[in-house]
């Protein structure tokens, strides 16, 4: 914040946007900066809505609602969550193969030599046991099962993590009643004007519609791929990963859930790209993401109709985007969280 002013002359932060970005921002500031006299307030707008189709998560989200406060219980009631232990991979090497990436450790070092070396050596001997029956959370996934790792540092039971797969919209929700809670104020509304310090460059205030101006010190821009602050205001950049990276849309649509409720994200290869799967209590996620210029619409849409596991509960949603990110994430005194400082296919 040295680059903004002197950090004690931080006296209000406005967040632009919503969703999970805007909220989990609210969440951890109002959190981190209680009791410091900081006002902090959150502009947002039914009206625009939110992507919501981020519902996969790593770990790293328990140590963030852990330090949060946030009651891990409460949590998956709220959200409709249910738990992850990895990653499966169906397709991506050879047609009918799959294999799960865990959140954990396959085995552990014996005398000084990584466990897939040791695993390497006696599978060339002879050895046929594969490498999945070292892993707790792959077996457990593969079985639809689930327990919570232990503290003892003995027990195969500590040698991995997990996540949640939660509706977006409603974790969302979740920590804007936890945020509003701490003393966050939220204002709907749309920005229709942004206003700069003719000297420094910084954003010193927005303007809604209707005329309200909400001034600030430091402003999160939280508003989406549009990016209204860290790109139309300051246009800070961007570099595009395109040329690496050339799946650049996705429909995504809810189903009824058929199959077991495993424990795990399934992402499935497809032509020009691939298909997610994704379980929740009450529903199941589910998009294909693509490349525009090697897949049509329709074939994409048609493709990811057909291998749903349950009826659709919604039409398909349409998303596009560009893989890269903002040149600068913190420019001035605005700081981009969530789709407007970057994306990349998951």
């Amino acid at each position: 914040m040295d680059t903004i002013k002197d950090q004690g002359s931080i006296k209000r932060v406005v967040i632009l946007g919503g969703g999970t970005a805007g909220w989990m921002t609210a969440a951890a500031l109002s959190h981190r900066l209680a009791g410091r006299g900081v006002e902090i307030e959150l502009i947002e707008s039914d009206a625009i809505g939110i992507v919501g189709v981020g519902e996969a998560t790593l770990p790293h989200i328990r140590a963030f609602n852990t330090a949060m406060g946030i009651n891990e219980q409460t949590l998956i009631e709220r959200t409709q969550a249910t738990f992850k232990l990895g990653i499966q991979f169906v397709d991506w090497g050879r047609p009918g193969e799959a294999y799960i990436h865990p959140f954990g450790a396959y085995g552990e070092p014996i005398e000084g030599i990584d466990f897939h070396q040791v695993w390497a050596a006696r599978r060339a001997g002879g050895d046929p046991t594969p490498l999945d029956d070292y892993s707790y959370p792959v077996r457990a996934a593969e079985a639809c099962r689930f327990q919570r790792p232990t503290s003892d540092a003995g027990s195969p039971l500590s040698t991995f993590s997990y996540a949640f797969q939660f509706d977006a919209s409603l974790y969302a929700a979740f920590l804007r009643e936890v945020s509003c809670g701490r003393g966050v104020v939220r204002t709907e509304g749309k920005v229709v004007q942004h206003h700069l310090d003719a000297e420094t460059g910084h954003v010193t205030a927005l303007t809604l519609e209707g005329g309200r101006r909400i001034a600030g010190d430091l402003f999160v821009d939280c508003s989406g791929f549009r990016g209204r602050l860290i790109a139309e205001a300051l246009n800070a950049g961007f570099e595009d990963w395109s040329h690496w990276l050339p799946c650049d849309s996705a429909f995504a649509v809810p189903c009824q859930t058929a199959a077991p409720v495993g424990p795990y994200t399934r992402a499935t290869a497809r032509h020009a790209g691939w298909q997610w799967r994704i379980p929740l209590q009450h529903r199941t996620g589910n998009g294909l993401v693509f490349s525009s210029a090697h897949l049509s619409d329709e074939v994409a849409q048609q493709t990811l109709m057909s291998n749903l596991e349950g009826p659709a509960l919604a039409e398909p949603r349409r998303l596009s985007f560009r893989t890269g990110r903002r040149s600068r994430l913190w420019d001035r005194n605005v700081v981009a969280i969530g789709l407007s400082g970057g994306f990349l296919e998951p």
